[in-house]
C-alpha cells in the first residue's frame, strides 16, 4: 500500500513539478542571459510583437552612423586643404616681398635671388596641389585618384614658353609679356601641367568640388579644385595666377633689366598679386564655411542617432535592475520546488494521515 501511494504520488503529481521546474529553468537561463548581454534576446524574431519597431530602427542608426562617417572624411579633407593652402599662401605671400624687393632695388643679386626662389617655390606649390588626404588628392575634385599636377612646375613646358616670353621683354612691352603669359596660363594643355580634369576654366573647375552625402537625399559640394576661381562666377584662378607670377620671376635672368618697361613688369606682378592674395584668402574663407555647416551637420547627426538609439534601447534593452530581481525569484522558486519533489518521493500513507 506505501509503494502504491508512493508511486501515485510522484507518478501524477511530481510530473507536473517536474514540467513547472524545467520551465523555470528555461526562464532562470533567458534572464541570466539578458543579464549577460543586456538586452532582452538574441534576435529579433524573439521580440515578439516589437521586433518591427526594432527592424525599422536599427538600418536608420546604421544609416546615420555611414553619413556620420562621410562628414568625418570630409573634415579631415578640409582640414588637409586649408592647411595646404595657408602654405600656399605663404608661398604667396614671400613672392609678394620678393617683387617688393624688385621693385626698389635692381641689381644681379636680388634678380638672382628672386629667380632661385621662385624656382624653388614652383616645386613646392607642385607638391602642395598634390597634398593627399588617406587616398585621395584634395585639390583634384571629383577626380580625386589623379594627381592635379602632372609635372614639375619648374621645368613644365608651360614655364619654358613662360620664360620665352620674358625673354622678349627687351624688344616688347611689359604689358604684351604679361598679357603673352597670362594667355598662356589661362590655357593649358593636358598633362601640361594640370591633369586632364582640372585642365578647365575656373568656373568650371568650380563645379568639379568632391560631393558628398551627408542625409537623406542631401549632399553638399567640399573642398577646392586646383584650377578653380575664387568664386563659381570668378574668370581667374588664383592659384593659375600664382602659378604664372612665379614663372614670370623665375625667369627674370633672360629679362633685360635695364629697360624701362622691367619696371613695369614688376609694377604689374604686384598688382596681379594682390589679386592672387585676396583670391586665396577668400577660397580659404569658402573652406571655413564648408567646415562649419559640416560641424553643425555632425551635431544634428549625434542627436538622431541618440533619439534611435534610445528607441531602439527601450524596444530590446533588458532592465538590469529588474532582471536581477527577477533572476533572484526564479532561482527562490527553483529552490522551492527541488524541496517538494524531493519531500514527495519520501512520501508514504502515513504521510497522508
Amino acid at each position: 500500500m506505501t509503494g502504491t501511494i508512493s508511486s501515485f504520488g510522484f507518478g501524477g503529481i511530481s510530473s507536473q513539478l517536474l514540467l513547472g521546474v524545467q520551465n523555470l529553468s528555461q526562464a532562470k537561463d533567458a534572464l541570466q542571459l539578458q543579464a549577460t548581454t543586456g538586452v532582452l534576446a538574441s534576435s529579433y524574431a524573439d521580440l515578439g510583437s516589437s521586433r518591427t519597431q526594432a527592424l525599422a530602427l536599427q538600418p536608420a542608426i546604421t544609416q546615420i552612423a555611414s553619413w556620420k562617417g562621410n562628414v568625418t572624411n570630409a573634415q579631415n579633407s578640409l582640414t588637409t586643404t586649408q592647411t595646404a593652402l595657408s602654405q600656399i599662401s605663404t608661398i604667396a605671400q614671400n613672392l609678394t616681398s620678393s617683387l617688393s624687393t624688385l621693385g626698389s632695388t635692381l641689381s644681379y643679386s636680388t634678380v638672382s635671388t628672386a629667380a632661385t626662389a621662385a624656382q624653388s617655390a614652383l616645386t613646392s606649390l607642385g607638391n602642395l596641389l598634390n597634398t593627399k588626404q588617406g587616398d585621395s588628392y584634395v585639390f583634384a575634385g571629383q577626380q580625386n585618384t589623379t594627381a592635379p599636377v602632372s609635372t614639375d612646375l619648374g621645368t613644365s613646358d608651360l614655364a619654358t614658353q613662360i620664360g620665352q616670353a620674358v625673354s622678349q621683354l627687351a624688344s616688347t612691352s611689359a604689358a604684351d609679356v604679361l598679357g603673352t603669359t597670362q594667355d598662356l596660363v589661362n590655357n593649358t594643355t593636358a598633362g601640361q601641367p594640370f591633369s586632364a580634369s582640372v585642365s578647365t576654366s575656373p568656373d568650371q573647375a568650380y563645379q568639379q568640388k568632391t560631393q558628398v552625402v551627408v542625409g537623406q537625399s542631401e549632399t553638399v559640394s567640399i573642398g577646392m579644385v586646383a584650377t578653380q576661381g575664387a568664386t563659381s562666377t570668378s574668370t581667374a584662378s588664383p592659384i593659375r595666377d600664382l602659378m604664372r607670377n612665379l614663372m614670370v620671376v623665375a625667369s627674370l635672368g633672360s629679362a633685360s633689366t635695364s629697360t624701362s618697361d622691367y619696371a613695369n613688369l614688376i609694377s604689374g606682378l604686384q598688382g596681379s598679386m594682390d589679386t592672387v592674395t585676396s583670391g586665396l584668402g577668400d577660397m580659404s574663407g569658402l573652406l571655413g564655411v564648408q567646415q562649419n555647416s559640416l560641424t553643425t551637420q555632425t551635431s544634428m547627426l549625434t542627436q538622431m542617432s541618440a533619439a534611435l538609439t534610445t528607441q531602439l534601447g527601450q524596444v530590446k534593452d533588458a532592465d538590469l535592475a529588474k532582471v536581477s530581481t527577477q533572476v533572484t525569484d526564479t532561482n527562490n522558486q527553483l529552490q522551492a520546488s527541488y524541496s517538494l519533489i524531493a519531500d514527495m518521493k519520501s512520501m508514504t500513507l502515513a504521510s497522508y494521515l
